[in-house]
């Protein structure tokens, strides 16, 4: 549970009990320049196997990690 401390988050309550779940990852395909959201993945082979969400392609690239205000990274 996430409890506020003076209006913030209290970085204590914050981790893998995160209401929202894992962030998300942000990639860009090289072949179509489509750009979408994953989750984080969980481990590197999880990642390898990722492929863009619109033409299929393996060529993709993570640009950015996409958090909440809610929840940082890595919660």
């Amino acid at each position: 549970m996430v409890k506020k401390t003076n209006g913030k988050l209290d970085e204590t309550t914050i981790g893998a009990s995160c209401p929202l779940g894992p962030p998300d990852w942000r990639y860009r395909c090289k072949q179509c320049k489509h750009v979408f959201l994953m989750p984080a993945p969980k481990g590197p082979s999880e990642e390898k196997n990722r492929k863009c969400t619109k033409c299929g392609s393996a060529e993709i690239e993570r640009i950015d990690l996409v958090t909440s205000e809610v929840c940082p990274p890595g919660g």
